[in-house]
């Protein structure tokens, strides 16, 4: 299986609420780096695959109805990116959102090691009303 292949069934699994299938093929290690902006919550690196699914788990803290599409796999062997974006409502101001993220993950002897997640911090803080 590929890795693009892998990550496919990665996010199907998320949209399903399944994190368990969603990280089935995550290092125990693996390093997983938001961008670094306080005013968002689960900003800079998570280490650990019991953390990063925590991280998964906290969303669910600051937002409703929160699901990510993943629109386009750029596969680099080894280092995939995907386009996608996340639609959701924050629960403190009921605001909707439609946030584009950029994944960009690394993988080693088919298991991901590596992910850095960018979005729009601002966008999300302004929903969250946290600027």
């Amino acid at each position: 299986m590929s890795n693009v292949d892998t990550l496919k069934q990665g996010y199907e699994a998320f949209a399903r609420g399944d994190l368990d299938g969603a990280t089935e093929n995550f290092s125990d290690d693996i390093r997983w780096e938001n961008p670094e902006a306080p005013q968002v919550p689960n900003n800079g690196a998570t280490e650990g695959k019991d953390n990063v699914k925590a991280l998964f788990t906290d969303l669910f803290n600051h937002w409703s109805a929160f699901s990510l599409t993943a629109d386009e796999y750029i596969d680099g062997g080894d280092t995939v990116v995907v386009l996608s974006h996340a639609e959701a409502t924050a629960k403190e101001t009921g605001k909707d959102v439609k946030l584009p993220f950029v994944h960009v993950w690394r993988f080693r002897d088919g298991k991901a090691v590596e992910v850095l997640a960018l979005s729009d911090t601002a966008l999300a803080a302004d929903a969250l009303g946290t600027i």
